[in-house]
């Protein structure tokens, strides 16, 4: 099983949206039963996107009850699985993340116990920021992908991101950090700019394929669709379908 978080220092970037819309890439990619998602941001917002219903069930109420989260794994009709989060008030919140701060591979051993495919893919969605969800994907993945925007809002969150990504390698030499960068407009002087800065100072941990803004994107969701499904020779999907076989190929799959 290959473990990807998806991160973001800021909200606002289109984290979630990238993560359902790379699931979708790679799940045409692998096929049936071969990716899933599983959603750690309260928001409880990735199933919008796969269009699934709302639940009640999810992992913070199952893992606060000792439950299993086979139990919340529903099949979206776009071939990924979905473990959303789950519907939660201020105090089932709260106990879920006390039970994350004393169990620092909680998530590990949960996906582990998850009945998933040994040749799995599996995409965390996370809220941005530091947070004790950021710090069970960092114990527990392979590979990282920090959603960015070309702006300067986004370009300040980095050093922060940085440091993150030293203290991880200190104790996880072998795991990738890499950003990628949303919504890039190239027909915008200062986003076209913006990118090619940020390109420049990241060098090499920052993904070669850049996700551009498009309008079917934002339909897609109004339809509760992957934009592969919604609009397949639309520029993001053509951006997703590119983002997922360099992901594949950093995980050397």
């Amino acid at each position: 099983m290959s473990v990807i978080g998806v991160v973001s220092m800021k909200g606002g970037v289109g984290k979630t949206t990238t993560t359902a819309n790379l699931a979708s890439a790679l799940a045409i990619k692998l096929g049936r039963g071969s990716v899933s998602v599983l959603d750690l941001d309260p928001q409880n917002a990735l199933r919008w996107h796969l269009g699934l219903p709302d639940t009640q069930q999810g992992v913070c109420d199952l893992s606060r009850r000792g439950g299993d989260w086979r139990q919340v794994a529903f099949p979206s009709p776009f071939n990924v699985l979905c473990l959303p989060y789950g519907q939660a008030d201020e105090i089932g919140r709260m106990a879920f993340e006390d039970v994350l701060e004393q169990h620092p591979r909680w998530v590990s051993d949960q996906l582990d116990r998850a009945g998933l495919k040994q040749n799995a893919l599996v995409l965390i969605d996370t809220p941005p920021g530091p947070s004790v969800y950021l710090r069970q994907v960092f114990a527990c993945a392979d590979f990282i992908l920090v959603v960015l925007l070309a702006d300067a809002g986004s370009y300040a969150t980095v050093p922060a991101m940085q440091t993150w990504r030293a203290d991880a390698s200190a104790t996880r030499p072998n795991l990738g950090v890499y950003y990628v960068l949303n919504q890039v407009d190239r027909s915008d002087p200062l986003n076209r700019d913006t990118a090619a800065f940020l390109h420049q100072q990241l060098v090499s941990c920052i993904c070669p394929v850049d996700i551009h803004g498009d309008e079917a994107v934002g339909e897609a969701l109004a339809f509760t669709q992957p934009v592969l499904q919604y609009e397949p020779h639309a520029q993001a999907s053509l951006d997703m379908t590119r983002l997922a076989t360099w992901v594949l190929d950093m995980l050397n799959r």
